[in-house]
């Protein structure tokens, strides 16, 4: 079973297709990348994986359960989420302390998900 799942996901906005039949499956530790011009789309799939608009058609599921219908802060609830391309960092914060709330946003990912699957730190892969 892959970690995450789209199938058939579109997003309409009247007439305007922002997203058209995107089908992938990523496995667990597997890196993928969505790349693309300016208004390709991509930001609006994330947006639709995240929960954040809800799709047209189509379903995405992560660990096996499907996240149509739930808002966003169920769907980062699961373990599932996102960090957003910020360019403005804080100068008088040094680089630690820049990048420190999007680790913390990680590690809380990864303990919802150590938590769903009863998980200890230090366990090994089966």
């Amino acid at each position: 079973m892959a970690l995450l799942e789209l199938d058939g996901l579109t997003k309409r906005y009247g007439g305007l297709v922002a997203v058209n039949q995107v089908s992938m499956r990523v496995e667990a530790g597997e890196v993928r990348a969505v790349i693309g011009p300016n208004g390709a789309g991509k930001t609006s799939l994330f947006h639709l994986i995240t929960g954040v608009v809800r799709a047209s058609e189509g379903d995405v599921r992560f660990d096996g359960q499907s996240l149509s219908g739930m808002s966003a802060y169920r769907i980062c609830q699961t373990g599932l989420s996102r960090t957003f391309q910020l360019t403005a960092l804080f100068p008088e914060m040094t680089a630690r302390e820049n990048v420190r709330p999007s680790a913390q946003a990680h590690e809380a990912s990864v303990a919802a998900l150590r938590r769903k699957h009863g998980i200890r730190r230090g366990d090994t892969a089966r």
